[in-house]
Protein backbone atom coordinates (compact mmCIF):
# COMPACT_ATOMS: atom_id res chain seq x y z
CA UNK A 1 0.00 0.00 0.00
CA UNK A 2 2.81 2.37 0.96
CA UNK A 3 4.53 1.54 -2.34
CA UNK A 4 1.37 2.38 -4.30
CA UNK A 5 0.93 5.69 -2.47
CA UNK A 6 4.57 6.49 -3.16
CA UNK A 7 4.16 5.79 -6.87
CA UNK A 8 1.02 7.97 -7.06
CA UNK A 9 2.72 10.75 -5.14
CA UNK A 10 5.64 10.58 -7.54
CA UNK A 11 3.28 10.82 -10.53
CA UNK A 12 1.55 13.86 -9.04
CA UNK A 13 4.88 15.57 -8.45
CA UNK A 14 6.01 14.71 -11.99
CA UNK A 15 2.79 16.04 -13.55
CA UNK A 16 3.02 19.21 -11.47
CA UNK A 17 6.62 19.70 -12.55
CA UNK A 18 5.72 19.20 -16.23
CA UNK A 19 2.79 21.61 -15.96
CA UNK A 20 4.96 24.24 -14.26
CA UNK A 21 7.68 23.87 -16.89
CA UNK A 22 5.09 23.99 -19.66
CA UNK A 23 3.49 27.10 -18.17
CA UNK A 24 6.89 28.81 -17.91
CA UNK A 25 7.66 27.88 -21.53
CA UNK A 26 4.31 29.25 -22.68
CA UNK A 27 4.86 32.51 -20.84
CA UNK A 28 8.21 32.96 -22.58
CA UNK A 29 6.79 32.14 -26.05
CA UNK A 30 3.54 34.08 -25.72
CA UNK A 31 4.68 37.55 -26.86
CA UNK A 32 6.02 36.20 -30.13
CA UNK A 33 2.92 34.06 -30.69
CA UNK A 34 0.61 37.05 -30.13
CA UNK A 35 2.64 39.29 -32.44
CA UNK A 36 2.42 36.69 -35.24
CA UNK A 37 -1.33 36.19 -34.69
CA UNK A 38 -2.01 39.93 -34.77
CA UNK A 39 0.08 40.36 -37.93
CA UNK A 40 -1.89 37.60 -39.68
CA UNK A 41 -5.18 39.11 -38.49
CA UNK A 42 -4.28 42.51 -39.91
CA UNK A 43 -3.45 40.97 -43.29
CA UNK A 44 -6.90 39.33 -43.36
CA UNK A 45 -8.59 42.54 -42.19
CA UNK A 46 -6.93 44.50 -44.98
CA UNK A 47 -8.09 42.00 -47.59
CA UNK A 48 -11.64 41.94 -46.20
CA UNK A 49 -11.94 45.74 -46.50
CA UNK A 50 -11.16 45.81 -50.23
CA UNK A 51 -14.12 47.25 -52.10
CA UNK A 52 -16.06 48.40 -49.02
CA UNK A 53 -13.97 51.45 -48.19
CA UNK A 54 -12.26 52.29 -44.94
CA UNK A 55 -9.61 50.42 -43.00
CA UNK A 56 -9.33 48.18 -39.93
CA UNK A 57 -6.38 47.43 -37.68
CA UNK A 58 -5.87 45.21 -34.63
CA UNK A 59 -3.22 46.08 -32.05
CA UNK A 60 -1.97 44.70 -28.74
CA UNK A 61 -2.39 47.32 -25.98
CA UNK A 62 -0.85 45.45 -23.05
CA UNK A 63 0.34 42.03 -21.90
CA UNK A 64 0.71 41.02 -18.25
CA UNK A 65 2.42 37.62 -17.95
CA UNK A 66 2.50 35.36 -14.87
CA UNK A 67 3.57 31.77 -14.37
CA UNK A 68 0.26 30.04 -15.09
CA UNK A 69 -1.67 32.76 -16.91
CA UNK A 70 -1.43 36.05 -18.76
CA UNK A 71 -3.82 38.91 -19.47
CA UNK A 72 -3.74 40.63 -22.85
CA UNK A 73 -5.73 43.61 -24.03
CA UNK A 74 -6.39 44.36 -27.70
CA UNK A 75 -8.02 47.18 -29.62
CA UNK A 76 -9.50 47.04 -33.09
CA UNK A 77 -9.83 50.35 -34.92
CA UNK A 78 -12.18 50.74 -37.88
CA UNK A 79 -11.92 53.97 -39.87
CA UNK A 80 -14.23 55.36 -42.57
CA UNK A 81 -16.31 52.21 -42.99
CA UNK A 82 -19.01 53.07 -45.53
CA UNK A 83 -22.49 52.33 -44.16
CA UNK A 84 -24.92 53.60 -46.77
CA UNK A 85 -23.54 56.95 -47.91
CA UNK A 86 -21.88 57.82 -44.61
CA UNK A 87 -18.38 56.86 -43.35
CA UNK A 88 -18.23 55.51 -39.79
CA UNK A 89 -15.24 55.08 -37.46
CA UNK A 90 -15.13 53.28 -34.11
CA UNK A 91 -12.91 51.35 -31.72
CA UNK A 92 -13.61 48.17 -29.74
CA UNK A 93 -11.52 46.79 -26.90
CA UNK A 94 -11.08 43.15 -25.89
CA UNK A 95 -9.62 41.56 -22.78
CA UNK A 96 -8.06 38.10 -23.14
CA UNK A 97 -7.35 35.85 -20.15
CA UNK A 98 -4.80 33.35 -21.40
CA UNK A 99 -4.21 30.13 -19.46
CA UNK A 100 -0.78 28.60 -20.02
CA UNK A 101 -0.42 24.95 -21.03
CA UNK A 102 -0.04 22.11 -21.07
CA UNK A 103 -3.30 21.50 -19.15
CA UNK A 104 -5.34 24.74 -18.83
CA UNK A 105 -8.04 24.55 -16.18
CA UNK A 106 -10.93 25.47 -18.51
CA UNK A 107 -10.03 22.55 -20.78
CA UNK A 108 -9.72 20.15 -17.86
CA UNK A 109 -13.21 21.16 -16.67
CA UNK A 110 -14.52 20.31 -20.14
CA UNK A 111 -12.69 16.94 -20.01
CA UNK A 112 -10.38 18.01 -22.84
CA UNK A 113 -7.18 16.27 -21.80
CA UNK A 114 -5.02 16.80 -24.88
CA UNK A 115 -2.08 19.07 -23.92
CA UNK A 116 -2.08 22.49 -25.55
CA UNK A 117 0.26 25.46 -25.46
CA UNK A 118 -2.40 27.90 -24.22
CA UNK A 119 -6.14 28.47 -23.85
CA UNK A 120 -7.42 31.94 -24.69
CA UNK A 121 -10.68 33.28 -23.18
CA UNK A 122 -11.52 36.71 -24.60
CA UNK A 123 -14.49 39.03 -24.22
CA UNK A 124 -15.52 42.42 -25.53
CA UNK A 125 -14.77 45.09 -22.94
CA UNK A 126 -17.43 47.51 -21.81
CA UNK A 127 -16.49 51.08 -22.65
CA UNK A 128 -18.02 54.14 -24.28
CA UNK A 129 -17.98 52.52 -27.73
CA UNK A 130 -19.58 49.23 -26.65
CA UNK A 131 -21.87 50.36 -23.80
CA UNK A 132 -25.00 50.27 -25.99
CA UNK A 133 -24.20 46.70 -27.07
CA UNK A 134 -24.07 45.62 -23.43
CA UNK A 135 -27.52 47.18 -22.91
CA UNK A 136 -29.14 45.17 -25.73
CA UNK A 137 -27.43 41.96 -24.54
CA UNK A 138 -28.75 42.33 -21.01
CA UNK A 139 -25.35 43.10 -19.48
CA UNK A 140 -23.68 39.97 -20.89
CA UNK A 141 -20.59 40.45 -23.05
CA UNK A 142 -21.97 40.83 -26.62
CA UNK A 143 -19.02 38.90 -28.05
CA UNK A 144 -16.80 36.30 -26.42
CA UNK A 145 -14.73 33.36 -27.48
CA UNK A 146 -12.31 30.62 -26.54
CA UNK A 147 -9.29 29.44 -28.52
CA UNK A 148 -6.91 26.58 -27.76
CA UNK A 149 -3.45 26.82 -29.31
CA UNK A 150 -1.68 23.51 -29.87
CA UNK A 151 2.08 23.02 -29.70
CA UNK A 152 2.01 22.38 -33.45
CA UNK A 153 0.44 25.79 -34.07
CA UNK A 154 -3.08 24.44 -34.65
CA UNK A 155 -6.12 26.22 -33.20
CA UNK A 156 -9.56 25.17 -32.00
CA UNK A 157 -11.93 28.10 -31.45
CA UNK A 158 -15.50 28.88 -30.46
CA UNK A 159 -17.04 32.34 -30.85
CA UNK A 160 -20.41 33.11 -29.28
CA UNK A 161 -22.86 36.01 -29.24
CA UNK A 162 -25.64 35.94 -26.63
CA UNK A 163 -29.34 36.65 -27.24
CA UNK A 164 -29.98 40.37 -27.79
CA UNK A 165 -33.00 42.67 -28.03
CA UNK A 166 -33.04 46.28 -29.15
CA UNK A 167 -36.07 48.59 -29.03
CA UNK A 168 -36.09 52.12 -30.41
CA UNK A 169 -38.13 55.09 -29.23
CA UNK A 170 -40.84 54.41 -31.81
CA UNK A 171 -41.43 50.85 -30.65
CA UNK A 172 -39.54 49.00 -33.41
CA UNK A 173 -37.91 45.84 -32.06
CA UNK A 174 -34.91 43.80 -33.19
CA UNK A 175 -34.51 40.36 -31.60
CA UNK A 176 -31.54 38.05 -32.04
CA UNK A 177 -31.36 34.56 -30.53
CA UNK A 178 -27.56 34.49 -30.50
CA UNK A 179 -24.82 32.92 -32.61
CA UNK A 180 -22.18 30.25 -32.12
CA UNK A 181 -19.33 29.57 -34.53
CA UNK A 182 -16.80 26.75 -34.14
CA UNK A 183 -13.55 26.87 -36.13
CA UNK A 184 -10.36 24.85 -36.40
CA UNK A 185 -7.13 25.76 -38.12
CA UNK A 186 -3.71 24.33 -38.86
CA UNK A 187 -0.46 26.21 -38.25
CA UNK A 188 -0.58 29.81 -39.51
CA UNK A 189 -4.20 29.14 -40.52
CA UNK A 190 -3.03 27.21 -43.58
CA UNK A 191 -6.30 25.28 -43.57
CA UNK A 192 -9.46 26.43 -41.80
CA UNK A 193 -12.79 24.72 -41.19
CA UNK A 194 -15.79 26.36 -39.55
CA UNK A 195 -19.46 25.83 -38.82
CA UNK A 196 -21.97 28.07 -37.12
CA UNK A 197 -25.63 28.37 -36.36
CA UNK A 198 -28.23 30.84 -35.13
CA UNK A 199 -31.82 29.95 -34.34
CA UNK A 200 -33.64 33.18 -35.08
CA UNK A 201 -33.42 36.91 -35.83
CA UNK A 202 -36.48 39.13 -36.28
CA UNK A 203 -37.16 42.80 -37.00
CA UNK A 204 -40.52 44.44 -36.35
CA UNK A 205 -40.68 48.03 -37.65
CA UNK A 206 -43.24 50.61 -36.56
CA UNK A 207 -43.25 53.96 -38.40
CA UNK A 208 -45.79 56.78 -37.98
CA UNK A 209 -48.22 56.93 -40.88
CA UNK A 210 -47.10 53.63 -42.36
CA UNK A 211 -48.22 50.04 -42.02
CA UNK A 212 -45.95 47.98 -39.76
CA UNK A 213 -43.70 45.40 -41.35
CA UNK A 214 -41.90 42.39 -39.95
CA UNK A 215 -39.09 40.15 -41.16
CA UNK A 216 -38.07 36.94 -39.40
CA UNK A 217 -35.16 34.70 -40.37
CA UNK A 218 -34.84 31.27 -38.75
CA UNK A 219 -32.49 28.32 -38.97
CA UNK A 220 -29.28 30.08 -40.06
CA UNK A 221 -26.34 27.73 -40.70
CA UNK A 222 -22.88 28.25 -42.20
CA UNK A 223 -20.01 25.86 -42.93
CA UNK A 224 -16.67 26.07 -44.65
CA UNK A 225 -13.46 24.20 -45.46
CA UNK A 226 -10.83 26.59 -46.81
CA UNK A 227 -7.11 26.44 -47.60
CA UNK A 228 -4.76 29.40 -47.85
CA UNK A 229 -3.03 29.80 -51.20
CA UNK A 230 0.45 31.15 -51.85
CA UNK A 231 -1.27 34.41 -52.85
CA UNK A 232 -2.58 34.94 -49.31
CA UNK A 233 -6.29 34.33 -49.80
CA UNK A 234 -8.41 31.20 -49.29
CA UNK A 235 -10.03 28.72 -51.67
CA UNK A 236 -12.26 25.77 -50.91
CA UNK A 237 -15.93 25.28 -50.15
CA UNK A 238 -18.42 27.26 -48.07
CA UNK A 239 -22.16 27.13 -47.55
CA UNK A 240 -24.80 29.41 -46.05
CA UNK A 241 -28.33 28.23 -45.42
CA UNK A 242 -31.54 29.72 -44.03
CA UNK A 243 -34.40 27.37 -43.19
CA UNK A 244 -37.12 30.00 -43.51
CA UNK A 245 -37.55 33.73 -44.10
CA UNK A 246 -40.94 35.23 -43.32
CA UNK A 247 -42.00 38.80 -44.09
CA UNK A 248 -45.29 40.55 -43.28
CA UNK A 249 -45.74 43.57 -45.53
CA UNK A 250 -48.12 46.30 -46.72
CA UNK A 251 -51.47 47.67 -45.62
CA UNK A 252 -53.09 44.25 -45.89
CA UNK A 253 -50.22 42.61 -43.97
CA UNK A 254 -49.73 39.91 -46.58
CA UNK A 255 -47.19 37.22 -45.78
CA UNK A 256 -44.21 36.24 -47.94
CA UNK A 257 -42.50 32.97 -46.96
CA UNK A 258 -39.23 31.76 -48.49
CA UNK A 259 -37.98 28.33 -47.44
CA UNK A 260 -34.69 26.48 -47.92
CA UNK A 261 -32.59 29.43 -49.02
CA UNK A 262 -29.05 28.20 -49.79
CA UNK A 263 -25.76 29.58 -51.06
CA UNK A 264 -22.92 27.18 -51.89
CA UNK A 265 -19.53 28.35 -53.13
CA UNK A 266 -16.50 26.39 -54.32
CA UNK A 267 -13.17 27.62 -55.67
CA UNK A 268 -9.81 26.13 -56.54
CA UNK A 269 -6.49 27.33 -57.87
CA UNK A 270 -4.38 25.72 -60.59
CA UNK A 271 -0.99 27.35 -61.03
CA UNK A 272 -1.71 31.07 -61.27
CA UNK A 273 -5.37 30.79 -62.31
CA UNK A 274 -8.53 30.67 -60.24
CA UNK A 275 -11.76 28.82 -60.98
CA UNK A 276 -14.95 28.93 -58.95
CA UNK A 277 -18.71 28.53 -58.75
CA UNK A 278 -21.47 30.05 -56.62
CA UNK A 279 -24.88 28.37 -56.49
CA UNK A 280 -28.09 29.84 -55.06
CA UNK A 281 -31.26 27.90 -54.36
CA UNK A 282 -34.72 28.81 -53.10
CA UNK A 283 -36.65 25.67 -52.22
CA UNK A 284 -40.11 27.21 -51.97
CA UNK A 285 -41.74 30.65 -52.32
CA UNK A 286 -45.24 31.34 -50.99
CA UNK A 287 -47.07 34.67 -51.01
CA UNK A 288 -50.37 35.42 -49.31
CA UNK A 289 -50.84 31.68 -48.67
CA UNK A 290 -50.50 30.99 -52.40
CA UNK A 291 -47.68 28.87 -53.87
CA UNK A 292 -45.34 30.73 -56.21
CA UNK A 293 -42.53 28.30 -57.06
CA UNK A 294 -38.84 27.58 -56.56
CA UNK A 295 -35.68 28.94 -58.15
CA UNK A 296 -31.99 28.15 -58.73
CA UNK A 297 -29.02 30.14 -60.02
CA UNK A 298 -25.47 29.01 -60.78
CA UNK A 299 -22.67 31.48 -61.53
CA UNK A 300 -19.14 30.45 -62.51
CA UNK A 301 -15.79 31.90 -63.51
CA UNK A 302 -12.78 30.18 -65.02
CA UNK A 303 -9.11 30.94 -65.70
CA UNK A 304 -8.73 34.14 -63.68
CA UNK A 305 -5.05 35.17 -63.56
CA UNK A 306 -4.50 35.74 -59.84
CA UNK A 307 -1.30 37.87 -59.76
CA UNK A 308 -2.65 40.28 -62.39
CA UNK A 309 -6.06 40.47 -60.75
CA UNK A 310 -4.48 41.12 -57.34
CA UNK A 311 -2.45 43.94 -58.86
CA UNK A 312 -5.59 45.51 -60.35
CA UNK A 313 -7.43 45.17 -57.02
CA UNK A 314 -4.52 46.80 -55.18
CA UNK A 315 -4.58 49.71 -57.64
CA UNK A 316 -8.35 50.04 -57.28
CA UNK A 317 -8.11 50.00 -53.48
CA UNK A 318 -5.44 52.71 -53.58
CA UNK A 319 -7.55 54.98 -55.80
CA UNK A 320 -10.92 54.13 -54.23
CA UNK A 321 -11.12 57.28 -52.04
CA UNK A 322 -10.67 59.47 -55.14
CA UNK A 323 -13.29 57.52 -57.06
CA UNK A 324 -15.74 57.79 -54.17
CA UNK A 325 -15.10 61.53 -53.89
CA UNK A 326 -15.74 61.96 -57.63
CA UNK A 327 -18.94 59.96 -57.33
CA UNK A 328 -20.04 62.12 -54.38
CA UNK A 329 -19.61 65.17 -56.61
CA UNK A 330 -22.20 63.72 -58.94
CA UNK A 331 -19.99 62.22 -61.65
CA UNK A 332 -21.94 59.34 -63.21
CA UNK A 333 -18.74 57.73 -64.55
CA UNK A 334 -16.07 58.80 -62.06
CA UNK A 335 -12.44 58.70 -63.15
CA UNK A 336 -9.11 59.72 -61.66
CA UNK A 337 -5.97 61.02 -63.39
CA UNK A 338 -3.30 58.36 -63.88
CA UNK A 339 0.45 58.70 -64.30
CA UNK A 340 2.09 57.12 -67.31
CA UNK A 341 3.54 54.43 -65.04
CA UNK A 342 0.06 53.65 -63.67
CA UNK A 343 -1.42 53.46 -67.16
CA UNK A 344 1.32 51.07 -68.25
CA UNK A 345 0.87 48.85 -65.19
CA UNK A 346 -2.92 48.74 -65.41
CA UNK A 347 -2.75 48.04 -69.16
CA UNK A 348 -0.25 45.22 -68.60
CA UNK A 349 -2.39 43.69 -65.85
CA UNK A 350 -5.56 43.86 -67.97
CA UNK A 351 -3.81 42.20 -70.90
CA UNK A 352 -2.43 39.51 -68.60
CA UNK A 353 -5.92 38.79 -67.26
CA UNK A 354 -7.26 38.54 -70.82
CA UNK A 355 -4.32 36.38 -71.97
CA UNK A 356 -5.50 33.64 -69.56
CA UNK A 357 -8.73 33.42 -71.66
CA UNK A 358 -11.16 33.91 -68.76
CA UNK A 359 -14.79 32.85 -68.94
CA UNK A 360 -17.71 34.25 -66.97
CA UNK A 361 -20.99 32.40 -67.03
CA UNK A 362 -24.50 32.33 -65.71
CA UNK A 363 -24.72 28.58 -66.12
CA UNK A 364 -28.30 28.31 -64.97
CA UNK A 365 -31.11 30.62 -63.93
CA UNK A 366 -34.30 28.64 -63.50
CA UNK A 367 -37.76 29.13 -62.06
CA UNK A 368 -40.19 26.28 -61.45
CA UNK A 369 -43.92 26.35 -60.74
CA UNK A 370 -46.44 23.55 -60.34
CA UNK A 371 -46.81 22.96 -64.09
CA UNK A 372 -43.62 24.14 -65.74
CA UNK A 373 -40.00 25.25 -65.48
CA UNK A 374 -38.07 27.92 -67.40
CA UNK A 375 -34.30 28.17 -67.80
CA UNK A 376 -31.74 30.67 -69.03
CA UNK A 377 -27.95 30.45 -69.46
CA UNK A 378 -25.28 32.86 -70.68
CA UNK A 379 -21.50 32.58 -71.02
CA UNK A 380 -18.84 35.03 -72.25
CA UNK A 381 -15.30 34.00 -73.27
CA UNK A 382 -12.55 36.61 -73.45
CA UNK A 383 -9.08 36.74 -75.01
CA UNK A 384 -6.15 39.13 -75.25
CA UNK A 385 -6.45 41.63 -78.13
CA UNK A 386 -3.47 42.71 -80.17
CA UNK A 387 -3.62 46.08 -78.40
CA UNK A 388 -5.93 47.92 -76.02
CA UNK A 389 -5.54 51.00 -78.25
CA UNK A 390 -7.48 49.46 -81.17
CA UNK A 391 -10.67 51.14 -82.43
CA UNK A 392 -13.56 50.19 -80.19
CA UNK A 393 -15.32 47.86 -82.65
CA UNK A 394 -12.12 45.98 -83.44
CA UNK A 395 -11.11 45.87 -79.76
CA UNK A 396 -14.38 44.22 -78.78
CA UNK A 397 -14.21 41.81 -81.72
CA UNK A 398 -10.77 40.58 -80.63
CA UNK A 399 -11.46 40.65 -76.90
CA UNK A 400 -14.85 38.86 -76.92
CA UNK A 401 -14.21 35.53 -78.61
CA UNK A 402 -17.50 33.82 -77.86
CA UNK A 403 -20.93 34.52 -76.36
CA UNK A 404 -23.55 31.83 -75.89
CA UNK A 405 -27.04 32.09 -74.46
CA UNK A 406 -30.03 29.77 -74.29
CA UNK A 407 -33.57 30.47 -73.14
CA UNK A 408 -36.24 27.86 -72.50
CA UNK A 409 -39.49 29.52 -71.47
CA UNK A 410 -42.31 27.23 -70.32
CA UNK A 411 -45.81 28.23 -71.44
CA UNK A 412 -47.47 26.33 -68.53
CA UNK A 413 -45.19 28.23 -66.11
CA UNK A 414 -46.31 31.52 -67.64
CA UNK A 415 -49.89 30.36 -67.12
CA UNK A 416 -49.21 29.54 -63.46
CA UNK A 417 -47.82 33.03 -62.87
CA UNK A 418 -50.79 34.62 -64.67
CA UNK A 419 -53.16 32.65 -62.43
CA UNK A 420 -51.19 33.74 -59.33
CA UNK A 421 -51.42 37.38 -60.39
CA UNK A 422 -55.18 37.03 -60.83
CA UNK A 423 -55.53 35.52 -57.34
CA UNK A 424 -53.46 38.32 -55.81
CA UNK A 425 -55.75 40.84 -57.53
CA UNK A 426 -58.68 39.29 -55.71
CA UNK A 427 -60.19 37.01 -58.33
CA UNK A 428 -61.75 33.80 -57.04
CA UNK A 429 -60.84 30.36 -58.31
CA UNK A 430 -64.13 30.26 -60.20
CA UNK A 431 -63.31 33.51 -61.98
CA UNK A 432 -59.91 32.26 -63.12
CA UNK A 433 -60.62 30.40 -66.34
CA UNK A 434 -58.15 27.62 -67.13
CA UNK A 435 -58.45 28.37 -70.85
CA UNK A 436 -57.60 32.04 -70.36
CA UNK A 437 -54.58 31.11 -68.23
CA UNK A 438 -53.32 28.71 -70.92
CA UNK A 439 -53.83 31.37 -73.59
CA UNK A 440 -51.39 33.66 -71.76
CA UNK A 441 -48.52 31.28 -72.54
CA UNK A 442 -49.71 30.83 -76.13
CA UNK A 443 -49.82 34.60 -76.61
CA UNK A 444 -46.23 35.01 -75.39
CA UNK A 445 -45.14 32.26 -77.79
CA UNK A 446 -46.89 33.96 -80.69
CA UNK A 447 -45.21 37.31 -79.94
CA UNK A 448 -41.81 35.57 -79.75
CA UNK A 449 -42.34 33.93 -83.13
CA UNK A 450 -43.46 37.14 -84.80
CA UNK A 451 -40.41 38.99 -83.48
CA UNK A 452 -38.05 36.30 -84.91
CA UNK A 453 -36.47 36.21 -81.46
CA UNK A 454 -37.52 32.64 -80.62
CA UNK A 455 -39.04 29.40 -81.86
CA UNK A 456 -41.75 27.27 -80.28
CA UNK A 457 -41.54 23.53 -79.67
CA UNK A 458 -44.50 22.02 -77.87
CA UNK A 459 -44.90 23.79 -74.52
CA UNK A 460 -41.52 25.54 -74.72
CA UNK A 461 -40.51 28.88 -76.21
CA UNK A 462 -36.87 28.51 -77.24
CA UNK A 463 -34.21 31.04 -78.12
CA UNK A 464 -30.47 30.57 -78.61
CA UNK A 465 -27.73 33.03 -79.53
CA UNK A 466 -24.14 32.14 -80.40
CA UNK A 467 -21.50 34.75 -81.28
CA UNK A 468 -18.02 33.97 -82.61
CA UNK A 469 -15.66 35.45 -85.21
CA UNK A 470 -17.80 38.55 -85.69
CA UNK A 471 -20.95 36.58 -86.65
CA UNK A 472 -24.13 35.85 -84.70
CA UNK A 473 -26.14 32.65 -85.01
CA UNK A 474 -29.63 33.27 -83.64
CA UNK A 475 -31.94 30.27 -83.67
CA UNK A 476 -30.11 28.90 -86.71
CA UNK A 477 -30.09 32.19 -88.62
CA UNK A 478 -26.63 33.68 -89.24
CA UNK A 479 -26.19 37.45 -89.28
CA UNK A 480 -23.60 40.14 -88.63
CA UNK A 481 -23.37 41.91 -85.29
CA UNK A 482 -24.90 45.01 -86.91
CA UNK A 483 -27.88 43.02 -88.23
CA UNK A 484 -28.36 41.41 -84.81
CA UNK A 485 -28.26 44.81 -83.10
CA UNK A 486 -30.80 46.17 -85.63
CA UNK A 487 -33.15 43.24 -84.91
CA UNK A 488 -32.94 43.83 -81.17
CA UNK A 489 -33.53 47.58 -81.51
CA UNK A 490 -36.47 47.04 -83.84
CA UNK A 491 -38.15 44.73 -81.34
CA UNK A 492 -37.46 47.08 -78.45
CA UNK A 493 -38.98 49.91 -80.49
CA UNK A 494 -42.09 47.82 -81.13
CA UNK A 495 -42.54 47.44 -77.38
CA UNK A 496 -42.59 51.21 -76.77
CA UNK A 497 -46.05 52.67 -76.10
CA UNK A 498 -47.42 54.71 -78.99
CA UNK A 499 -49.01 58.09 -78.48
Amino acid sequence: MKKTVGVLSGLVVAVAAVCTAGAWYTGKQLPEVLDNAIAQSNVQLKQSMVGVGGSANLELISLESHLYSSTARYRIKVNDLMVGDEPHSFELGFVDRIEHGPLPWTRLKALKLMPVMAASNYTLEKDASSAELFVVSGGVAPLQGQTSLGYDGSTDSTVTMPPMQWTDAGGSVLKFSGLEVRATGTKDAGQVTFNGHSANVSLNVLEPGRAPWNVEVSGLKLTGDMSKTEFGYYVGTSALGVAETKAVLGEQQKVLVIKQLEQNAASEINGDTLTGKVAYKVGDINFDAKPVGSSEMLLSFKRIDVPAMQSLIAWYQKRLPELQAAQARGQAMPSVPMTEAEKAQVSADVQKVLAAKPQFALENLSFKTANGESRFSLSVDLDKPASLELPQDELYRQMITQVQSKLQLSKPMIGDLAALQARLQGQSEAQIQAQQVAQTGEMVGMIALQSQMATVQGNDILSSVHYADGMVDMNGQKMTVEQFAHLIMANLGALQPRG
